[in-house]
């Protein structure tokens, strides 16, 4: 009995001998494998350039450049009988609009002959616009006139006018006591534009005041 006891013991340490020995001789041929492996990688990496330049051309010192090279060339862009710097001929083009505005009115100017009562004059504005537009009456361009009456535009809200339509515009003077202005010329502004248009076109109709009751200004004892 003793004597299979230690035969038992026996092979069983062969058979753990056996086996020891082959779970070593996998791990290092792994461990090999993998070696072999690391270092295929490291000397695909060295192959490679260490440093890519963008411009592999050779770099030219500052002080092998000629001045006189860059002159030539220079003059070679730019022959002597070309200025550097060409201005158009003529006077440059004012800008057109796309849809530009147009009105007519008549009649041409306005004439007031102020004495004791109040004057209206009455003007005419056709829309010669392919487009509908909108009018203002603005009021008058110079202050002067105020000197020897009071003025009042109307109609003094913006009103609509299509294309070949016209409409009335009132210009009404009330005289006052005395003027000490003979004459006044000046202009009566209309503005237009297009409906939704940023751009307002302001047009001056001429006006022309006679004041009859003009009182020249005392100036003094030495007239």
């Amino acid at each position: 009995m003793v004597y299979f006891t230690n035969l038992f013991n026996i092979f069983s340490y062969e058979i753990f001998n056996i086996l020891l020995q082959r779970f070593c001789l996998n791990t290092f041929v792994e461990h090999d494998m993998a070696s072999k492996s690391d270092t295929n990688e490291s000397d695909q990496r060295t192959a490679l350039p260490p440093i890519v330049k963008s411009n592999p051309r050779e770099k030219i010192d500052e002080n092998n450049i000629s001045v006189k090279d860059i002159i030539l060339a220079r003059k070679e862009k730019n022959p002597a009988n070309e200025p550097w710097i060409q201005f158009p001929s003529g006077k440059p083009s004012s800008p057109i609009p796309l849809h530009p505005l147009t009105i007519a009115w008549s009649p041409n100017k306005l004439y007031f002959e102020i004495d004791e009562k109040e004057v209206i004059r009455q003007l005419w504005v056709w829309n010669s616009c392919p487009r509908t537009i909108y009018l203002h009456c603005c009021g008058l361009w110079d202050e002067t006139a105020r000197l020897g009456a009071s003025w009042k535009c109307y109609p003094r809200t913006r009103f609509r006018l299509a294309p070949g339509l016209k409409g009335e515009l009132f210009v009404r003077a009330i005289p006052r006591n005395q003027s000490p202005v003979p004459y006044s010329f000046f202009g009566l502004q209309v503005a237009a534009a297009h409906m939704r248009d940023c751009v307002t076109g302001h047009f001056i109709v001429p006006v022309h005041v006679k004041f009859l009751k003009y009182v020249s200004p005392y100036l003094g004892e030495g007239e």
